[in-house]
């Protein structure tokens, strides 16, 4: 013979899966500490070679069109930033800096190069975002110390001859290890 379920069960059960439900998701979606050094704790288990590390200066909001200051690096990898991020892909012209750190927090590689680089190194940038623009973004950037810079949150990997090999790699290596996870 069956018992009864008590009433209290029926109420207890759903909440439980529920409640955890709810713990697995926020467990998923939690942003990294901004002072944790992003690397073999976020499971890069090798640098792509010749990329630096950056401190990170902060993640805070300014006001749409206002000016970022306290970068440390060119391009800058962290920092004050606006708040809404830049759509993936190929822009011939430059967005500002802190449009595109917004991007860098949320995971995206920022590849930038000099206006005057050669259309057969342009092309071939754009080649490459061509076959997996996820979370990538690439424009021209006059301020660039070197001809084409490779930007991942709190990482630059700055070059004057071209490396495609490398520029893949570092995509492949650093996309999606910003401290905000986002589905684009």
């Amino acid at each position: 013979m069956l018992r009864r379920i008590p009433l209290l069960v029926w109420f207890l059960l759903p909440t439980f899966v529920l409640v955890g439900a709810g713990v697995w998701f926020l467990s998923k979606s939690q942003t990294v500490p901004e002072n944790q050094v992003l690397g073999e704790a976020a499971g890069v288990s090798k640098p792509v070679e010749g990329t630096v590390d950056y401190s990170i200066v902060g993640r805070d909001h300014l006001t749409q069109g206002t000016a970022g200051s306290g970068y440390n690096s060119n391009p800058p990898s962290s920092g004050p930033h606006w708040p809404a991020a830049a759509r993936n892909g190929v822009y011939d012209q430059q967005l500002p800096d802190e449009q595109l750190i917004h991007n860098l927090e949320h995971g995206h590689i920022w590849i930038s190069y000099k206006p005057d680089t050669v259309d057969e190194v342009k092309n071939k940038l754009k080649e490459i975002i061509g076959k997996d623009s996820w979370k990538v973004v690439l424009e021209p950037r006059e301020q660039n110390d070197s001809k084409i810079a490779l930007v991942a949150w709190g990482r630059v990997l700055a070059m004057d001859q071209p490396d495609y090999d490398k520029i893949e790699a570092f995509i492949k290596t650093y996309r999606n290890r910003g401290p905000e996870k986002t589905a684009d």
